[in-house]
C-alpha cells in the first residue's frame, strides 16, 4: 500500500511538474510576442523621429518584459540566456530614457543582437511557430 501511495506522489508532482512549465512556457511566449511589439513602436518611433516619449514609453515596457524574461531565464540555470536577458534589460533602460534619435537607435541595435542570439540558440521552429529548447 505504501508503495503504490509513494508511486502516486511521485506521478502528481511530476505531472505539477510540467503543468508549471507549460504554464511558464505560455508565458514566456506571450512576453516574446509583447517584446516584438514594444520593439515595433520603438522602431517605428525611431524611423518617424515622432517625441522620445513614444521611444521611452516602448523602453519602459521592454524593461518590464525583459526583466521577467531574465527571471525565467535565471529559474532554468541558461548562463547564455541570462546574459543575454541581462544586455537586452540594458539597452531597455537605455531606451526608457533616451538621450536623442541616434544613442536610442543603437541601443535598439543592441537590444536586437541579444535577440537574435538568444533565438538562435533557444528557439526551435514547431508546428504553428517557436518552442524553447
Amino acid at each position: 500500500m505504501s508503495k503504490s501511495f509513494a508511486l502516486r506522489g511521485i506521478v502528481l508532482l511530476t505531472a505539477a511538474g510540467l503543468s508549471l512549465f507549460g504554464q511558464d512556457e505560455k508565458a514566456y511566449s506571450q512576453w516574446m510576442k509583447d517584446i516584438a511589439a514594444a520593439n515595433g513602436q520603438a522602431r517605428k518611433a525611431l524611423e518617424a523621429k515622432t517625441s522620445k516619449q513614444d521611444v521611452a514609453d516602448a523602453g519602459q515596457k521592454l524593461v518590464a518584459l525583459f526583466t521577467q524574461v531574465e527571471a525565467f531565464w535565471t529559474q532554468k540555470g541558461a548562463a547564455d540566456a541570462i546574459a543575454a536577458s541581462k544586455a537586452a534589460l540594458a539597452a531597455s533602460r537605455e531606451l526608457a530614457d533616451p538621450k536623442g534619435i541616434g544613442p536610442a537607435q543603437a541601443e535598439l541595435g543592441k537590444l536586437n543582437e541579444q535577440c537574435k542570439t538568444c533565438h538562435a540558440a533557444h528557439r526551435e521552429k514547431a508546428d504553428g511557430g517557436f518552442k524553447i529548447k
